[in-house]
C-alpha cells in the first residue's frame, strides 16, 4: 500500500522544515510553505546557496505564532500573519514579484544572524505568481517563494536506493520533500500523475532537477559533494540530475493531508 510517511512544511524560504502530523492545503501548497524570505540589499531572494547557515534557524509553530530559533541569538517570534501591508518589489530567479514587507524586527534578527543588511518578506497574497520559472514552460497553479512548484514528493525507497550507493548516507533533510512516500519503488514518484486521499487530490507537473544545495550537511551548513555526485552518475538527463517529482493541488484546497494516509496513485504511463 503506498501511503503518506511524513509531511515537512517550510514556513522561511531556506531554514528548516517542520515535519507535521497534518497540513492544510492552500492555493499555493501546503499552508504557511514558504510564506517569508530572506533578500538582500537589493531586493534578490537569499537561500542556503549564498547563505548556508540558514539551514541552521528552526522555525516552530504554535497556534497563530512562528518562533525562529538560531545558535548565539534570542528567539524571534512572529505573528503568522506578520507583514506590514507595505507592498515591495523583489527578485526570485531573475522574475519580479510582489511582495508584503514584515518590518523591522524580523529583518534586524536576520542581518544579526547572517551578519549584512538583509529584509524579510511574506508572500503578497494578491500577487499571482505561476510555477516552474526555472522549467521551459510554465504551470497555472500559483506558488509561493518556492523554486519552482508548491508540492515536493519523494519516496523513501529513492532515498535508501541512493543510500547504498553512497559511503555515507544522507537524511530526508537534503531534499527538503513537504511529503515523503512509501510502498513504491525506488524513483517511483517519476512516474506519478495523480494522488488522491480522501477530499484531497494532487496533480504531477514535472520532474524536480536538483541543485548543490542537496551537498549542503543541514546539521552542520557546510558544503560537500555528494549526494550530487553519485545521483549524477544515474540520474542525470538532457535538463538536470532528477531526484522527486513536483505536485500541485488539484483538489481539496482548504482540506487537510494527513501523515499514515493512504494514497491512490495514478501512473503517467
Amino acid at each position: 500500500m503506498i501511503r503518506i510517511k511524513d509531511l515537512y512544511v517550510y514556513p522561511v524560504k531556506s531554514c528548516k522544515g517542520v515535519r507535521v502530523d497534518e497540513i492544510r492545503l492552500s492555493p499555493t501548497g501546503f499552508l504557511g510553505d514558504r510564506n517569508w524570505m530572506v533578500i538582500d540589499e537589493q531586493g534578490v531572494f537569499v537561500s542556503q546557496r549564498e547563505q548556508p547557515r540558514l539551514a541552521l534557524v528552526e522555525p516552530k509553530i504554535m497556534d497563530d505564532t512562528l518562533t525562529l530559533h538560531a545558535s548565539g541569538m534570542p528567539e524571534l517570534v512572529m505573528s503568522r500573519e506578520a507583514n506590514d501591508g507595505e507592498r515591495t518589489e523583489v527578485e526570485l530567479f531573475g522574475e519580479k514579484i510582489s511582495s508584503l514587507s514584515t518590518g523591522h524586527e524580523a529583518s534586524s534578527w536576520f542581518s544579526s544572524y547572517l551578519g549584512g543588511d538583509y529584509r524579510v518578506v511574506a508572500c503578497d497574497p494578491e500577487f499571482f505568481r505561476k510555477g516552474g520559472v526555472q522549467y521551459p514552460s510554465r504551470d497555472e497553479a500559483p506558488t509561493s517563494f518556492v523554486d519552482n512548484y508548491g508540492i515536493l514528493v519523494v519516496s523513501e525507497a529513492s532515498r535508501e536506493d541512493l543510500n547504498r550507493r553512497l559511503v555515507a548516507g544522507v537524511p530526508m533533510n537534503r531534499f527538503r520533500p513537504n511529503i515523503v512516500v512509501e510502498g513504491v519503488d525506488p524513483y517511483g514518484e517519476d512516474y506519478f500523475a495523480s494522488a488522491s486521499t480522501q477530499d484531497v487530490t494532487l496533480r504531477f507537473i514535472d520532474i524536480c532537477y536538483r541543485c548543490n544545495l542537496t551537498t549542503i550537511d543541514q546539521e552542520r551548513a557546510e558544503f560537500g559533494q555528494e549526494p550530487l555526485l553519485t545521483l549524477g552518475r544515474y540520474r542525470s538527463s538532457k535538463a538536470g540530475v532528477r531526484f522527486g517529482n513536483y505536485a500541485a493541488v488539484a483538489g481539496g484546497i482548504g482540506k487537510t493531508l494527513s501523515a499514515g494516509s493512504p494514497l491512490e496513485i495514478a501512473l503517467n504511463f
